[in-house]
């Protein structure tokens, strides 16, 4: 279980509650180093898989980790976002419903040693997120950047503009889709989930 690639993953974990406490700290420096935190926590994604693939040290344990420390991160940063007043609670709350929902079936799916099928969407919608959020962050640093006056006032504009909100409506329902396709795609888990309810 404590394997090199599981060991990145699990450090996406560890630093988003502190990515998290800089960024919404209003002070330039902390600012910069959330960027850089998340920039490098973000690159884990990157390393764990290509680490277990190249010293076969895939196990079951790091295919259930590797998609729920995404999920903490992204929701860490979208939280974040929220207790900044850049985007509403409600998107948040839809995108987190739908990923409790996902890893609450990916429990049960191991516990009745089933098989999942991963969402066809699922990477893209991950790969937009995080897209997105690293963008808002290097906004919100250059916000913060007293020395640059004239970029902070526009870049402030910039991020609590319309086309940041939409951006994120659009995220939002790409993610909700996500969820429709892997209920599609693993409709015999949910059979079988509605008959043990009854």
């Amino acid at each position: 279980m404590f394997t090199f690639a599981n060991i990145f993953t699990a450090l996406r974990v560890l630093l988003a509650p502190v990515f998290f406490y800089l960024i919404i700290t209003p002070d330039p420096t902390y600012t910069r180093l959330a960027v850089i935190m998340f920039g490098v926590a973000a690159l884990t994604d990157f390393f764990d898989g290509y680490m277990a693939r190249k010293f076969g040290e895939e196990t079951e344990f790091g295919v259930f980790l590797d998609p729920l420390a995404d999920k903490v991160l992204v929701l860490s940063a979208f939280l974040s976002f929220v207790f900044l007043d850049i985007i509403p609670l409600w998107m948040i709350i839809v995108i987190t419903v739908r990923d409790i929902g996902t890893t609450l079936m990916r429990i049960y799916a191991d516990a009745a040693k089933m098989h999942v099928q991963t969402s066809r969407s699922a990477k893209w919608k991950t790969a937009i997120q995080m897209i997105f959020i690293f963008y808002v962050l290097i906004v919100i640093a250059l916000t913060r950047s007293p020395e640059i006056p004239d970029i902070a006032q526009s870049s402030s504009d910039l991020l609590f503009s319309n086309s940041t909100y939409l951006t994120m409506l659009a995220i939002t329902v790409v993610t909700v889709w996500t969820l429709v396709e892997y209920i599609l795609d693993n409709l015999d888990l949910f059979k079988r989930l509605v008959r043990v309810k009854k």
